[in-house]
């Protein structure tokens, strides 16, 4: 629809919370962060180079004490080895900070990683040995043979991997590294067997491959995904000024106060998988709306996301896909759906600052993630569409996912055209590079979607990961109460003075949000919505994730886990009762959720979402008490606020504003159309 708008949606921000590998490979980085993606990656790989030099060493070493057992003469040697590679560490962080990057986190120091790869030669050696006598002379040659091959296997495998992150532009896919390991592996296991022949170990070349291979995964993680980072969410307050992309960058909050972040390193099997969250809080846009409190302002202890131990911010949920998963919390206080770089008025909006700093941090800890998945809620929702966008080209290797939670795009012309850019300054940040246009008057949050999935649908077209990004997002139909979509739109709408009755918009608003949503499906085969019912706003932190059903058949965790799984059964999802959600007090089915009280025998279904207050009406014997249904009111009934006026949208002016007569819209007859959308017993209906 033309006169709602873009990206700016932004605002409904809540309070809550075949490759072929060829050098136009390196194309894809395309922004102005180009050259420092880089680095972080060449500082693995010389790490790594100085690993496959450590390894080659120990286990050569180990094969000469095979035939001396001179004990004094390995360990020196070993330990000397454990020197040069700490060195050679050092030498990589020290580059690596003269180019504008910090790799000195990213891996174990060379100490810890010395400690590491002599640990698992020793096992290795170990294996070999098993079955071989030292004290004869051509057992213990024979050892030795063994082990040379395979300081030559676990040289080569290493010696791959540093080629990979050195020539990353050229192979993101790694074919050239698969290649050279098979190799390696080839020529390992015929030598192996050649001299096992006339050996009497027990380890066969499989058993020492199966090892190496291991080893050789277990380097790689602990030189790129920053092993000595706690696994506990923590916090971190970034320097004020952050050389990144060649800007200097200051991170700050809206009013002055230190930004924040936090992170939490990963474990198991998905130590190697990221999940980047923007965090919500409200917008603010001009000295009215700036003025009151409708927007976080400041990162505190509070913010960190172990405070959250519910739906996908539990980690002890086997049913939560993220819960093993590598993370950064991008946190929250500009007022600017993350999307703002300017200072309005002493306010500063530095959102899209903030983010490129938490960016960074994530390039230099997680270099190479197997999959991404960027999410946000409410104001967050906008930053991770925006910044999902970019993360692509910090990752362009990743297997990647995007998913907004109640940030749906309504907002009005007037918000976009004479609010959005000059208050956060967000046109000269957008990604045009995918095809948008530098002018955020034209742009709706649909356009955004399409144009980012789209440019990102196809493997080895801009981007490399194994399969197409899929972007999609999450909302209820009536999203409402305070910070919620419709009450940004409504204060759009009809002002700062309404603000207090969101409802007053909620028919428009879902009317647009649901033309965003189809238009996004529409233009763009990797994007899908999940409409759930009800008002409540946000979906991420609520266990609601795992179980609900009501309106729509799915949960949203297995509409999820479709999307992460690249499952051809991934589909829109909309609510086919989508009036309001509680849970039934009393009867059989109590505590169980709920939309109305005939799902409830035997007791009532209590509704927990967002509507306005419904009060006993003068006669009733609870006069003006909270009531839901006109038993809660003996002797008289519940009531809702007296019906009210809205302009209809094609009013030539104040288009959806309140009205009370055809007089305040456009003079027409039945220009002023009359609206209740909230019922009894949890019902929304509109005109």
């Amino acid at each position: 629809m033309s006169r709602m708008g873009p990206l700016a949606g932004a605002i409904r921000a809540v309070v809550g919370l075949a490759l072929s590998a060829s050098p136009a490979v390196a194309s894809v980085i395309v922004h102005n962060h180009s050259t420092v993606f880089e680095f972080p990656r060449q500082c693995a790989a010389a790490k790594l180079k100085s690993e496959a030099k450590k390894c080659g060493v120990d286990l050569k070493v180990w094969a000469k004490w095979d035939t001396n057992q001179d004990a004094s003469a390995r360990d020196t040697a070993i330990s000397t080895a454990t020197v040069k590679l700490s060195d050679a560490f050092d030498r990589a962080n020290e580059k690596a900070v003269s180019r504008g990057a910090e790799c000195d986190e990213t891996s174990l120091t060379g100490t810890e990683m010395g400690a590491a790869i002599d640990s698992a030669v020793g096992s290795i050696v170990t294996m070999i040995n098993t079955g071989l006598d030292l004290t004869n002379a051509s057992e213990a040659k024979c050892g030795a043979k063994l082990i040379r091959a395979a300081a030559n296997e676990c040289g080569g495998f290493l010696k791959a991997e540093s080629s990979y992150f050195k020539k990353f532009n050229s192979d993101p896919q790694g074919t050239a590294r698969d290649a050279a390991h098979t190799a390696v592996r080839n020529k390992f296991i015929a030598t192996y067997n050649g001299i096992a022949g006339s050996c009497p170990t027990a380890a066969t070349s499989g058993d020492v491959d199966g090892a190496m291979s291991v080893m050789d995964s277990e380097e790689v993680s602990n030189t790129t995904t920053s092993p000595d980072l706690p696994s506990a969410w923590t916090g971190r307050t970034p320097s004020s000024d952050i050389t990144y992309g060649g800007t200097i960058l200051h991170p700050i909050c809206s009013h002055g106060t230190p930004y924040e972040f936090f992170f939490k390193r990963g474990t198991g099997d998905d130590v190697n998988k990221l999940l980047v969250y923007f965090q919500g809080g409200g917008a603010c846009w001009d000295d009215l709306t700036c003025s009151v409190p409708v927007y976080k302002m400041a990162v505190s202890d509070a913010d960190n996301p172990s405070n959250t131990t519910t739906g996908f911010a539990d980690l002890t949920n086997p049913l939560n896909p993220f819960r093993n998963w590598s993370a950064v919390f991008v946190a929250y206080c500009t007022g600017d759906v993350h999307w703002g770089d300017s200072n309005m008025n002493g306010i500063e909006h530095r959102g899209f600052v903030n983010a490129r700093v938490v960016e960074k941090f994530a390039r230099e800890h997680f270099v190479n993630p197997s999959e991404v998945f960027v999410t946000g809620s409410s104001a967050g929702a906008y930053g991770a569409i925006l910044h999902g966008i970019y993360l692509h080209e910090a990752y362009p290797a990743s297997t990647f996912n995007v998913v907004a939670d109640a940030g749906s795009g309504v907002i009005t012309q007037d918000f976009l055209v004479n609010d959005l850019n000059p208050a956060w300054d967000v046109e000269k940040n957008l990604p045009t590079y995918i095809g948008l246009a530098p002018d955020i008057t034209t742009l709706t949050i649909a356009a955004l979607y399409i144009a980012g999935a789209n440019y990102y649908a196809t493997a080895g077209v801009n981007h490399y990961a194994p399969r197409g990004s899929r972007f999609g997002q999450y909302t209820t139909a009536y999203d409402g109460g305070s910070g919620s979509q419709t009450f940004f739109y409504n204060v759009m709408v009809n002002g700062i003075p309404d603000a207090g009755s969101w409802w007053h918009s909620t028919c428009e608003w879902n009317r647009e949000m649901v033309q965003h949503s189809t238009d996004a499906a529409s233009g763009a085969s990797n994007y899908r919505y999940y409409i759930g019912p009800g008002s409540r706003h946000t979906i991420w932190g609520s266990n609601r994730v795992y179980t609900e059903t009501h309106g729509p058949v799915e949960t949203f965790v297995d509409w999820l886990n479709d999307m992460l799984g690249g499952s051809a059964t991934w589909s829109n999802v909309t609510c086919s009762d989508c009036s309001l959600l509680g849970s039934c007090n009393g009867g059989s089915n109590d505590g169980a959720s709920c939309q109305h009280d005939a799902e409830c025998p035997g007791g009532v279904c209590n509704l927990a979402d967002a509507k306005p207050p419904f009060t006993c009406s003068p006669a009733s014997d609870n006069a003006g008490a909270s009531c839901q249904r006109d038993a809660d009111c003996p002797n008289g009934a519940c009531q809702v606020e007296t019906s009210f006026g809205v302009c209809k949208p094609d009013s030539t002016t104040k288009a959806n504003k309140k009205c009370s007569t055809d007089a305040d819209c456009d003079g027409t007859s039945g220009s002023c159309v009359t609206e209740q959308p909230f019922q009894l017993d949890g019902v929304v209906t509109c005109p």
